[in-house]
């Protein structure tokens, strides 16, 4: 068996390992595409500073990967859970680059909506193998309906 389809804590740390490695590799990513904004004051009394962002993410991620390994560990089917957790994964990873770089408030609001929906449909598909799983799941679609929240407000404020 594969090790990051393994049942037992190897595959657990390796699937963790996994998401926590896209994770980083995102914010890299973001971090060469805008590295002023990831360490600029945040505008708003809500709005956390990128780098709290990037750090959030990779709770995300280690969510992600937790999530996973729990659905190869308690299903009955568990490839094919495990299989959406891992496109949602890399849905969410790719993100900065289908939002433009996270140049675009229109773009990135978008993307947020596609990304919170997205999550909600796997956390109901895995959810009678795992409520765990599926809780650790929605995390994203909050973390995302929060930043869909925080693009509004700046998209309501007047450009100078």
């Amino acid at each position: 068996m594969v090790i990051w389809n393994r049942r037992d804590l190897g595959g657990l740390a390796v699937n963790v390992a996994i998401a926590v490695a896209v994770a980083a590799l995102a914010n890299a990513f973001i971090l060469f595409v805008n590295p002023a904004e990831d360490f600029a004051p945040p505008t708003e009394l809500l709005q956390p500073p990128g780098w709290v962002i990037g750090v959030i993410w990779v709770f995300l991620f280690f969510f992600l990967g937790t999530a996973r390994w729990l659905l190869l560990r308690d299903g009955d089917r568990p490839l094919r859970g495990a299989l959406w957790v891992w496109l949602l994964l890399l849905f969410c990873a790719a993100y900065p680059i289908y939002t433009s770089g996270l140049r675009s408030l229109a773009v990135g609001l978008g993307g947020n909506v596609v990304t919170a929906a997205f999550a909600v449909w796997v956390a109901l598909r895995i959810r009678k193998t795992s409520i765990v799983a599926a809780g650790l799941v929605s995390t994203v679609a909050l973390w995302v309906a929060f930043a869909s929240f925080l693009i509004v407000e700046q998209m309501k404020r007047p450009h100078s």
